[in-house]
């Protein structure tokens, strides 16, 4: 299942997908792969991921409004 929310807000902090997995450390195809739910982000990638938007946008978000 695609994960439009977290879709949408990243495309709000102007991020593109390579932009979120060089801060994740992991390859475009891996984050690709993700984020259109073929694949299953690790908690510690969600932290990352919350922590990262929460800077971007000066919103504090929960890892619930961004990945479910």
């Amino acid at each position: 299942m695609k994960l439009v929310k977290l879709i949408g807000y990243r495309s709000m902090a102007l991020c593109s997908q390579n932009d979120i997995a060089q801060v994740l450390g992991v390859s475009y195809p891996t984050y690709n792969a993700k984020e259109n739910g073929k694949n299953a982000f690790t908690d510690k990638e969600k932290k990352i991921i919350r922590d990262f938007l929460s800077e971007r946008l000066g919103r504090k978000f929960t890892i619930d409004e961004l990945f479910f």
